[in-house]
């Protein structure tokens, strides 16, 4: 067996573990894959010697691509149970995806090293969140915010998604629930948002990837590495409903915190390893 054949074995492996372990951690605690695949994929990346300068936004973008389909099946089941707020999504779309624009383009401004620094600080302050957080009510408790106040919102979350890799759900879902909107269609139209959110930002992670092909790692289109995307996407889906089924048998608070630490610990290793 050959040195090159070798690599790519361990290179699969590698992301069929990350697939298993990023759809059953979305499945267990309903935080969306992409705050486990842009660590898991970078340290991946990095191992094989991809520069750093290219492995965060490859990491991102990938993981953008994962949680555009992933958001995808979300969303059909979602709207399948009637679960999906759609006047929220034709308010607020037009404002996710200038959100995405500023997020996306600051993302390919950047260099990768402050790039995985801010992904570093944005999940820190998650993981803290998930720590100290508790459960949201099952019954809405509506606050007044204005619809320029939500656009605005969705256009903050919109850009910090882009720019980390994620599908904003853990933000969308309680600010949703915050303005009144019944926490089993806050979830729905949280994945159909994810969905909105990765599309744009793909495209302008494929677009702004392009001149840097001899770069990227093999099976990239721009900073989207499609390896990672065919091998990661069956496995995750597969795990997602385990992840699921196990969390409807474990205490869900001790469950957060615990992986709270776990990313907290991700974070600051992301954040010493240079």
């Amino acid at each position: 067996m050959s040195p090159e054949t070798i690599v790519h074995i361990h290179i699969i492996l590698l992301l069929v573990a990350i697939g298993t372990v990023g759809g059953f951690l979305s499945g267990l605690l309903g935080v969306g894959g992409g705050i486990v695949f842009v660590p898991a994929l970078y340290f991946c990346l990095t191992s094989f010697a991809v520069d750093a300068e290219h492995a965060m936004r490859v990491a991102v973008g990938t993981s953008l691509s994962l949680v555009l389909i992933t958001g995808a099946s979300s969303a059909f089941w979602h709207h399948k149970k009637g679960s999906i707020e759609f006047s929220i999504i034709k308010s607020w779309w037009p404002s996710i995806v200038g959100g995405v624009a500023v997020g996306t383009y600051f993302a390919s401004s950047v260099d990768g090293h402050a790039l995985k620094q801010i992904f570093t600080v944005v999940t820190l302050f998650i993981a803290f969140y998930m720590a100290l957080s508790k459960e949201l009510p099952t019954e809405p408790q509506a606050h007044r915010v204005s619809k320029k106040m939500q656009r605005l919102v969705a256009a903050l979350i919109a850009s910090l998604s882009a720019l980390i890799g994620i599908g904003g759900a853990m933000l969308n879902v309680p600010f949703m629930a915050y303005i009144g909107v019944p926490m089993r269609k806050a979830v729905g139209t949280g994945g159909a948002l994810g969905f909105v959110i990765s599309l744009p930002a793909m495209v302008g992670y494929i677009l702004s990837g392009l001149p840097h092909m001899k770069e990227l790692p093999p099976y990239s289109l721009g900073y989207i590495n499609m390896l990672a995307v065919a091998v990661i996407i069956p496995i995750s889906m597969l795990l997602s409903p385990v992840g699921v089924h196990v969390s409807h048998s474990m205490p869900r608070n001790i469950l957060r915190r615990i992986f709270a630490v776990v990313l907290g610990i991700v974070s600051l290793r992301m954040f010493i390893v240079s």
